[in-house]
């Protein structure tokens, strides 16, 4: 866990969660993420993740909006995902 925020911030991150919306150019879908696990800052609410979970939003994200130069032909669409949920839906599949 995170024991200093921003360089200019007196805030320490405390365990939490974080809700973060995904846009990438050329592509028409936007995802968001809630309940992601993360270390948050009380003071001016800034949150970092752990090297896993970056993993984890990096896999659920690529479905919608590609991978390197590559972007799916998917229709506009706005996209919300439970992160424990789709972390376990990984998992088992």
């Amino acid at each position: 866990m995170r024991t200093r925020c921003k360089s200019k911030c007196p805030g320490t991150p405390e365990a939490g969660h974080a809700t973060q919306t995904f846009e990438r150019r050329g592509s028409k879908i936007k995802v968001t993420i809630r309940n992601i696990p993360a270390s948050v800052c009380p003071v001016c609410h800034e949150f970092y993740v752990g090297r896993e979970t970056a993993r984890n939003l990096e896999r659920l994200i690529e479905r919608f909006h590609g991978k390197h130069l590559h972007i799916p032909a998917l229709p506009p669409a706005d996209v919300t995902i439970d992160f424990a949920e789709a972390v376990a839906a990984m998992k088992a599949a």
